[in-house]
């Protein structure tokens, strides 16, 4: 068994790296899939070597009896659902939605998304299966990982001489709510976790001997880079593999495992240098600026995952074990985690300690739930191990265990944010009920996806202020918050639903001696967590008299110069914005190319921005003059006709529908004046309604 586990996981690491090829090569089609399927099965029957008999023996028949029937239920709930069409919030949204999207294109096209740009390891694993069962088929993929796992922790226990350590450590795991839920579903925490100890488990092998074993290192190298390529969290099995082979004085041993991690990891970070302008997109973009992710979405997004909104994080062992309010809890029986720093005495479990420890590096960026299930295998081996090694306190854990996480029982206890299988289901999983049924009746997002499909034609795009269930759907979709151009069309779209706080009523006036200028900079002086600097329109004078743009003129800024040409569209729904907190040396640059007579420089800016301090500064080269001027500070009558320019702004970024849902705050402004806004409504569902630009 343990040969083949091992053998499995790390297959899968290869088939997601050929996959990814073939998904750029555009060649992702089914007759390309069956041809590599079938190599693979006779490559493995013909060259597979496998090892004679399994080392250590099993637990002991009576408790494997009481094990087996404590969790069989379980199995039967989990198979339930991962058979199932697939309707988790994720994967039916955007793990699935990148999946059909490549599958009807046949491969990857540059889509700039946060979830495009994330590594998608798993989802090349579920192309595959997609290709051939659809969305049931690609779920049940990660389901074999959720099996797997706690497999691969009782053939670990076996080698090392503790079969019901390893059995039971594996069930406790198995058992947790999360680990249920997001197994079953199309995730990927659950796989990351498998793969993480898979390496783990080829490194130890391994380490018990180093010369006889060193043809694992290849397959522990491709396991430490598919963890990367699962999940950026997963650099830490690379982390992990490097610093177990200098511990033990190997350096040369750290080439194959560079080489293998390497091969399955690289390419997601050259594909989003290349397509992306960042290799660690939607990541680090102050240090790669791109157009395409704004650095504030970035900064909001840890400040919330940092926190979840929880009074204190002294409240979070208990959260992420009991009530579930960052997203699922693990079950109240590993509040009893802290006994594993018992397993400090063996060497064995220091390095349980040791694995779980890097593979918790990232968790402070992100303290949901689901971030800690790779390092919860270890956990549980070190708690496990805590209580010794009889088998009635060990099948006892797993019996309380198995009784606090039956799903009746787990709502009894659980918040409303709570990631959890509700209950068992085998109608749809047979096909006894129909998909389309029960999925209208699981997933409001599912209905609103069918809507969507049923009014907008492919090819035609659709703005919406929400997440949809992209794995149904055909029509191509930009999601407000999902990239930088849906957060542009947000801004205008706010803009123009009479939000005044938006729109650029705030005249900062510059009135100076007439100057010869050819290189006109604005500059911010003022910095701040909080606003972010934008401009919408920038207006230049003299003597009265307007002084026009010209074809020629050049325009810069730093950061984010890519949308300053809406600074000078004369169109006060939108304006120039710098996507991140405002800060001393931010600028606007105004090359004019020959010197222009100018005596007043005005900003027309948005209020939503009170700590901005501009300036301006008449350059030449690369040195720069402030400019001696007032600055009045006048307030400005609202624009009129603000939604038709709106609405021009919106059919000029090819935007063609919009979907609002009746709980967003601009849904009343565009209800009340579709005429001022030219939206025809086209339907309604759920309180989400669907619009068409006219």
């Amino acid at each position: 068994m343990e040969h083949d586990l091992l053998a499995a996981v790390t297959g899968a690491s290869v088939l997601s790296g050929i996959v990814l090829g073939l998904s750029l090569l555009h060649a992702a089609v089914p007759a390309v899939f069956v041809a590599l399927g079938v190599s693979l099965l006779i490559s493995g029957w013909k060259f597979g070597a496998r090892p004679e008999g399994t080392a250590g023996a099993g637990v002991e028949l009576r408790q494997g009896i009481a094990l087996g029937a404590l969790v069989l239920p379980f199995v039967l709930l989990y198979l339930s659902v991962a058979l199932s069409p697939e309707h988790s919030p994720d994967g039916q949204t955007y793990h699935l939605g990148l999946v059909y999207r490549f599958f009807r294109e046949h491969g990857m096209s540059p889509l700039r998304n946060m979830y495009a740009v994330i590594p998608l390891g798993m989802e090349m694993l579920f192309l595959f299966a997609f290709s051939f069962g659809r969305h049931a088929a690609a779920a049940a993929v990660h389901g074999t990982a959720l099996f797997a796992l706690p497999a691969l922790m009782a053939a670990y226990g076996r080698r090392l001489g503790m079969p019901g350590v390893g059995v039971c450590a594996g069930l406790l795991v198995f058992l947790a709510p999360v680990v249920g839920a997001d197994g079953a579903s199309a995730y990927n925490d659950v796989a990351l976790a498998t793969a993480w100890f898979a390496m783990f488990y080829l490194l130890e092998i391994w380490r018990e001997e180093p010369e006889a074993g060193r043809a694992l290192l290849v397959p522990a190298g491709l396991l430490a880079g598919f963890c990367f390529a699962l999940k950026y969290t997963g650099f830490t099995a690379v982390l992990y593999a490097a610093g177990v082979v200098l511990w033990h004085r190997k350096p040369r041993a750290l080439l194959p495992v560079g080489l293998a991690a390497s091969l399955i990891a690289l390419p997601w970070p050259v594909k989003n240098w290349f397509w992306a302008d960042n290799p660690f997109s939607p990541l680090m973009n102050g240090l790669f600026p791109n157009p395409y992710i704004h650095v504030a979405f970035e900064d909001n997004l840890r400040a919330h995952f940092r926190h979840y909104g929880l009074a204190s994080l002294r409240t979070l062992p208990w959260e992420v074990t009991v009530t579930g309010n960052v997203g699922g809890q693990l079950g109240p029986l590993f509040l009893l985690a802290p006994l594993g720093l018992l397993a400090l005495r063996t060497a064995g479990g220091r390095r349980w300690l040791l694995a779980m420890a890097v593979a918790l590096l990232p968790y402070p960026e992100n303290i949901g739930t689901r971030f800690l299930i790779p390092a919860l295998p270890f956990a549980a081996l070190a708690m496990v191990r805590a209580f010794g090694s009889s088998w009635r306190i060990q099948t006892a854990l797993v019996a309380l265990m198995a009784l606090l996480c039956w799903p009746k029982v787990v709502a009894r206890y659980t918040g409303p944010g709570s990631m959890r299988i509700e209950r068992m289901d085998w109608k749809p999983a047979l096909g006894i009920t129909p998909e389309d049924e029960f999925l209208r009746r699981r997933s409001p997002d599912y209905r609103v996806a069918r809507l969507v499909d049923q009014h907008v034609p492919p090819g035609h795009l659709l703005w919406s202020a929400q997440p949809l269930a992209e794995a149904y759907l055909r029509s191509d979709v930009l999601v407000s918050f999902q990239s930088a151009e849906g957060e542009v069309i947000q801004d205008i779209v706010a803009t123009g639903a009479d939000r005044s706080d938006f729109e650029p009523t705030w005249n900062l006036r510059f009135t100076f001696a007439p100057l010869r200028i050819q290189h006109l900079r604005v500059t911010q002086n003022a910095r701040s967590a909080t606003d972010t600097w934008s401009i919408g329109e920038i207006y230049l004078y003299n003597g009265g008299a307007e002084v026009r743009p010209q074809p020629a003129w050049q325009v810069d800024a730093a950061p984010f110069p890519w949308n300053l040409g809406m600074a000078f569209d004369r169109n006060p729904a939108t304006r120039w914005n710098s996507w991140q907190s405002i800060e001393p040396g931010m600028h606007v640059d105004l090359d004019m190319k020959s010197a222009v007579l100018l005596d007043r420089v005005e900003l027309h800016c948005a209020h939503d921005q009170w700590k901005i301090q501009p300036a301006l500064e008449n350059c030449d080269g690369a040195s720069c003059v402030p400019v001696r001027a007032q600055l009045a500070r006048l307030d400005l009558l609202r624009p009129s006709g603000i939604r038709s320019r709106a609405a021009q702004a919106l059919k000029a970024r090819g935007v063609e529908y919009l979907l609002i849902p009746d709980t967003d705050w601009k849904a009343p402004d565009l209800a009340a004046n579709k005429a001022l806004w030219g939206l025809t409504q086209v339907a309604e569902v759920d309180g989400k309604r669907l619009y068409r630009l006219e």
